[in-house]
């Protein structure tokens, strides 16, 4: 992953307005409604005041590796009665 994108390289990245990678990252990192979800931590580039970087906090990190092995599992799964059926 690469962390500490800016919210444009993100924005770029995604092909999706600036503005809606703004509202998505403040809610991940801060509070939707009253629950705060903490997803990402949001920081000022030191070199650069006006421009924030975006990091997985760690339970992002842990959210991460968790759907990763989720969805590893049901590819497995998936794949699991084609592999007998070609034996």
């Amino acid at each position: 992953m690469d962390e500490g994108l800016s919210l444009t390289e993100l924005a770029d990245r995604a092909n999706i307005p600036l503005s809606t990678v703004s509202r998505i990252t403040s809610m991940l990192a801060m509070k939707n409604g009253r629950k705060a979800y903490g997803l990402v931590t949001v920081n000022i580039a030191p070199q650069e005041r006006r421009r924030k970087q975006i990091y997985l906090s760690d339970k992002g990190k842990k959210t991460i590796k968790n759907l990763s092995q989720a969805i590893y599992e049901i590819k497995e799964q998936k794949e699991f009665p084609s592999k007998i059926a070609s034996a």
